[in-house]
């Protein structure tokens, strides 16, 4: 089991914003380093230096997919979720996977996941709050605590095959509940902290 620490990285982990920044900053590194194997790999495996079994071996990304992912702190007393916590994991998330560089993540660089994410206000784009939406949606599926497990990603994944009307209900519910397009309007991408 790997808990992706938020304490520690180029954040203030003495914020929320920090702390949730600082999750998903760590979660990510394991995403890019899985990215640079995979085409170093290829390139490889094209050549004839290695052969598909190698190939398909990534640590990086076995680690990314296995790990159990902060993405929130949630109030013992009350069960509230610390929003801005929420939307700096999503915020920092995001910048990772927008493909081009443009400051829009559009639904096809999230992957297959992306269109489900959007319906929950089609626009073609995937905002800090439609990401905020599916991240506690998949946290709902077993225990609400701000940590996704893998089984966790998993079962809301295998919702989405059988059933994406309800996750999308679900996603607007959890949207509209929270008040999550105000709140990104508004809400401030954190910093890193300069040593």
């Amino acid at each position: 089991m790997l808990l992706i620490n938020n304490l520690y990285g180029e954040y203030d982990a003495s914020t929320a914003e920090g702390r949730g920044a600082n999750a998903a900053s760590n979660l990510m590194r394991y995403f890019i380093e899985g990215k640079k194997i995979a085409e170093e790999k290829a390139r490889k495996l094209l050549k004839g230096e290695i052969d598909m079994e190698d190939a398909c071996k990534n640590p990086a990304i076995e680690k990314f997919s296995t790990a159990y992912i902060p993405y929130a702190e949630i109030d013992e007393e009350t069960g509230e979720i610390d929003l801005e916590y929420g939307l700096a994991f999503a915020t920092i998330y995001l910048n990772t996977l927008d493909n081009d560089n443009d400051g829009i993540l559009k639904a096809d660089e999230l992957g297959p996941v992306g269109y489900i994410i959007d319906q929950i206000e089609p626009t073609g784009r995937i905002t800090i709050g439609k990401l905020l939406s599916w991240l506690i949606f998949q946290d709902c599926v077993d225990v609400y605590n701000g940590v996704i497990t893998p089984q966790e990603a998993a079962k809301a994944f295998m919702w989405i095959n059988n059933d994406p009307e309800f996750v999308v209900s679900k996603l607007r519910e959890i949207y509209i509940k929270l008040n999550l397009k105000e709140k990104e309007e508004i809400f401030a991408e954190p910093q890193p902290v300069k040593n």
